[in-house]
């Protein structure tokens, strides 16, 4: 994907300078500065919709994206757009919550961190988060969690969840960023994104920053405790075709 892309403008401007984020890996402050200055580049520059046209109108192109796409156990789909073979360096995803949801999925509390910081532009919709920390005492709702150790494989579509003990959580805020604004988050915030509700999906382009650690936890209460795994196939480049042909539409 890297050499080809240098014969497409709008994916030629965005590498150039996307890579540069990769020197902050020591720096989180200063990575939540420059990542946020260069998704709002993306978007007051309108990069996105030739970007994604470009792949779309480019058969290798598409193929080679889809080959890193996925849809994620979480329910949204994660398209990677910049994917380095140094699994440690920054990486840029566009993230979809496209309606309707299932009464089961929406049951699901997916609720999170991350293996990674990270900075996100909200392309389309509203995004909800919740944010929660652990508490040793019983919650508001009385409800005691499972809690995971996620390791997702290289490629991220297969992981392992091994239970490792019971929690109560608390919700502590809510935040909530609109259409066409950009935010951060640090590895250690326990979340979860609220389901959109009607057509409207949300949509999201995402900045990944240096790989903390290996694993991610996870909080649930349908999991087995024995744990899980997960393996989910990547989007065959037709699928993606229909999914990013949506996403133009949308924003």
């Amino acid at each position: 994907m890297q050499a080809t892309a240098l014969l497409r403008p709008a994916m030629q401007e965005v590498r150039k300078r996307f890579i540069s984020l990769n020197d902050y890996q020591n720096d989180e402050d200063r990575f939540f500065k420059e990542s946020s200055e260069f998704l709002k580049f993306i978007r007051d520059e309108k990069l996105l919709p030739s970007l994604l046209q470009e792949i779309i109108s480019d058969p290798e192109y598409l193929a080679d994206v889809a080959s890193n796409s996925y849809k994620h156990v979480n329910h949204f789909s994660k398209v990677v757009l910049i994917n380095d073979t140094n699994q440690d360096n920054c990486r840029l995803t566009l993230h979809i919550w496209k309606p309707p949801f299932t009464e089961a999925e929406i049951s699901q509390e997916l609720i999170h961190d991350h293996r990674f910081s990270f900075s996100s532009y909200v392309l389309c919709g509203e995004q909800v988060h919740e944010i929660f920390r652990e508490s040793t005492e019983k919650s508001i709702t009385k409800v005691r969690f499972q809690k995971y150790k996620y390791l997702p494989s290289a490629t991220g579509n297969i992981h392992d969840c091994f239970f490792e003990e019971d929690v109560y959580l608390d919700q502590v805020a809510e935040k909530k960023v609109s259409r066409g604004n950009v935010y951060t988050m640090h590895n250690e915030a326990i979340h979860r994104i609220v389901f959109p509700e009607g057509d409207e999906p949300i949509i999201s382009f995402l900045v990944r920053g240096p790989r903390k650690r290996n694993y991610t936890h996870t909080y649930n209460t349908f999991y087995p405790r024995e744990g899980t795994v997960s393996n989910v196939p990547m989007y065959t480049p037709e699928e993606l075709h229909e999914l990013l042909s949506y996403t133009l539409k949308q924003i």
